[in-house]
């Protein structure tokens, strides 16, 4: 009995010693820092509390366990403002607020202005900003484009959501600010392969009840020579 003793408490300091945390810190991206823990034993897994901020403002906070996204996550805008809560245990939208004045996203869909139209939008888990940070991570422009400025040319990100709530196309949109009839517009496209598929996932946008594809074009603008980040 002694020796099941003795072999039980090895065994449970063991594993709570496995399961002891360190505090991390990282930029997500230039104004974005992560502040979340990992295990002693594995950094590259997350446990425990997360949150994000833009500069000094909370965009996301919630938990891991094991690397996996538990319980509710709470969103804001760029301005601190709740913006959405979604549950990953049931995968549950809890809350979605409604797009602000400031919101330039574009949605596209066929057929939208027939048979009076009752549209309800795609929603990318994380809201408009923060769900979309891994999105702009994924650019870097070629060096043919390092010379373009936000005097000279417009570019935007262009996503396509299939009816499922999938990512399906994925592309950087680059014009001239002065439309010009001679120059065409320069599409990039991106592979999405390189995200997770957390950033893959999206709420189904609606058409009078029946999902739709819908493409979402996100203004954006320079930052640097091959980067861009959301207006």
């Amino acid at each position: 009995m002694k020796y099941f003793l003795t072999l039980f408490i090895l065994c449970f300091t063991f594993y709570s010693r496995a399961q002891e945390i360190v505090k991390r810190d990282r930029k997500l991206t230039s104004q974005v820092t992560e502040q979340y823990n990992v295990l002693k034993s594995d950094y590259s897994v997350f446990q425990g509390q997360y949150a994000a901020y833009l500069k000094k403002t909370l965009i996301a906070a919630g938990n891991y366990s094991n690397n996996k996204k538990t319980g509710t996550w709470t969103f804001f805008n760029k301005q601190g403002k709740l913006c959405q809560r979604y549950n990953y245990d049931n995968q549950t939208l809890v809350f979605e607020a409604p797009p602000d004045s400031t919101t330039r996203f574009v949605y596209i869909v066929d057929d939208s202005l027939k048979n009076n139209p009752r549209f309800t939008r795609p929603v990318r888990i994380g809201g408009s900003y923060y769900g979309y940070l891994n999105y702009i991570n994924l650019v870097r422009l070629p060096k043919d484009y390092w010379n373009l400025s936000n005097q000279t040319s417009v570019v935007s990100m262009e996503i396509l959501v299939s009816p499922f709530g999938r990512l399906a196309e994925f592309k950087i949109r680059i014009r001239p600010i002065v439309p010009d009839f001679y120059v065409e517009d320069a599409l990039l496209n991106l592979n999405i392969k390189l995200l997770d598929d957390d950033d893959k996932f999206f709420v189904p946008a609606t058409l009078n009840g029946e999902q739709v594809a819908v493409r979402v074009v996100i203004p954006c603008r320079f930052v640097g020579a091959d980067k861009i980040e959301m207006l």
